[in-house]
């Protein structure tokens, strides 16, 4: 290898060899010229003791077996993430027999790993390695980078140990384009998130399943299916975030601080938080596209949560707990304030607030995350007649290709196919065994005539209508020997959440198949 290329602040530093090795000084922070000494931020304290362990780091980085046990312990993702604790690594190492655990550098390094507290607060140092298992190639000597103070940094120097043992900086510097292709160690602290609970798992969408026994959410469906297709909401209706991205990608953190992880405080419009909650990590090469969330937020009573909700987002990076008062402005004037607990490293990602009367189709912007809210249900309905337009849909089974969503998608429309209907799965059966397909309002509502459309050449010949009492379905109507596309069935009114057609069989020529292509339920 030529000889590297000293940096400026390197010619700069005093530096000392000690045993062939070459200490690298902390960072000073000095005070502005004729001004009072300003005290460091967290983060640039963060930094000096870093850099104040990072020729420890590298020494371990020199040990083959230290890397070996790093790797595997990065490998673990403890935390959903490509990193290793320091403390862990120390850990395993003794227990293991492979360092000298009296050497002077190796109780250094112990001691500021154990020991590292800024403001009261102790951090753990630990080792990141970004594109770990992603192309990032490792080899027998490493680079290491300490993790900058600000965000905005997009490269830094990096330090090597040669074949002579000497620490040297590295010719070129620590960026997207060399992480990409090479291993780097990158020395940080852990972001020790405080979640006020469990760590939090990817949002399932069983959040969103119907009630009632052995109610199964057709693949796929997703609740987009159920916002109400009109784009308005009702009081008493279910909302739901249901995507958000980060359109810039660099809005948070650096390469240098591994996963995203996004904190979202939910604001009512009269006092109170209604909801808190934490998202999986996501890597910034993926946050700038849509996170599917599916998220239930409330209930909107309005005579609760008044006609406003504010939407107040975090990306976390941990540290000591803190409170902040957050103000979100609101349509028309006036802000929606609240306290919100967090940790002092927290990036604040902006608010916005949603308006019960604007549409559902609309996207919001707090000027650095992007979001769109879903509603279903509620005491009007979905803002047209069919009660059953935009209700969840699930099936028992699906035959492939088709979805039960199609049955409440507003279309009426009669051709066979899956682009227009459901029909259960091959196998089942339905003469011995009924196959049912099921429509959840969201909330009760009452009704008294069902009309079923069925497909073209394949009508459904013989079903029961029923309706979920709060113990189990009950049938209020029923239709047998059917030849037609659209068949209307009346009875006394029934307040229900869930409604379903229990197909018997489908036409003669098929029997095992039942198929429904809409199914619309009324008032009177």
């Amino acid at each position: 290898m030529n000889k590297p290329r000293i940096s400026r602040m390197w010619r700069r530093a005093v530096t000392v060899l000690l045993g062939g090795v070459l200490v690298i000084p902390a960072v000073a922070m000095p005070a502005p010229a004729a001004q009072a000494a300003v005290i460091p931020s967290v983060d640039q304290q963060i930094e000096s003791q870093l850099r104040n362990m990072l020729n420890e780091t590298l020494l371990a980085s020199a040990n083959s077996q230290l890397r070996a046990l790093t790797r595997n312990v990065v490998s673990r993702q403890f935390d959903g993430d490509t990193n290793a604790l320091l403390s862990t690594v120390i850990a395993e190492a003794e227990a293991g027999g492979i360092v000298d655990t009296s050497a002077s550098w190796w109780q250094s390094f112990k001691s500021k790993t154990l020991n590292f507290v800024v403001n009261g607060y102790r951090y753990d140092p630990q080792i990141y390695i970004p594109n770990f298992g992603e192309g990032a190639l490792p080899t027998s000597v490493v680079d290491v980078a300490v993790a900058p103070a600000s965000d905005a940094t997009t490269s830094v120097q990096g330090y090597y140990v040669d074949l002579n043992g000497v620490i040297r900086p590295t010719p070129y510097m620590i960026d997207e384009t060399r992480v990409a292709s090479y291993e780097v160690w990158v020395l940080s602290v852990n972001e020790k998130i405080n979640y006020g609970g469990p760590v939090p798992v990817a949002p399932l969408q069983a959040q969103a399943q119907p009630a009632g026994p052995q109610a199964t959410q057709a693949a796929g469906a997703g609740l987009a299916a159920a916002c109400n297709p009109t784009g308005l909401r009702n009081n008493q209706g279910s909302e739901y975030l249901q995507r958000w991205r980060v359109p810039d990608r660099s809005s948070f953190g650096s390469l240098f601080e591994g996963k995203r992880e996004m904190k979202l405080v939910v604001i009512g419009s009269i006092g109170g938080i209604i909801k808190t909650y934490f998202f999986p990590k996501v890597r910034k090469r993926d946050i700038d596209s849509w996170q599917n969330s599916d998220v239930f937020i409330t209930t909107w009573d309005r005579a609760v949560w008044g006609n406003a909700i504010a939407y107040q987002w975090f990306e976390l990076d941990g540290g000591g707990t803190t409170s902040t008062a957050v103000s979100v402005p609101v349509q028309g004037g006036g802000t929606i304030t609240s306290t919100v607990s967090g940790q002092e490293r927290d990036d604040n990602g902006g608010g916005a607030a949603v308006v019960f009367s604007e549409s559902t189709f609309q996207e919001y912007d707090t000027g650095l995350i992007r979001f769109n809210m879903c509603s279903t249900g509620g005491d009007g309905g979905t803002g047209i007649e069919n009660l059953a337009c935009g209700a969840l849909a699930s099936a028992s089974s699906t035959f492939s290709g088709y979805s039960p969503s199609r049955a409440t998608d507003c279309n009426p429309d009669t051709r066979l196919g899956p682009a227009y209907s459901w029909a259960n799965n091959s196998g089942t059966y339905p003469p011995n065994n009924p196959e049912w397909l099921q429509a959840d309002f969201g909330v009760n509502k009452t009704f008294s005539r069902v009309v079923v459309k069925t497909s073209a050449g394949y009508p459904i010949r013989d079903y029961d209508i029923q309706v979920w009492n709060g113990i189990s379905f009950l049938t209020v109507a029923s239709v047998r020997g059917n030849t037609a596309l659209s068949i209307t069935s009346t009875f006394p009114s029934r307040t229900a959440r869930l409604i379903r057609i229990s197909g018997r069989s489908g036409p003669t020529h098929q029997l095992n198949y039942v198929r429904v292509n809409e199914l619309e339920v009324y008032a009177v």
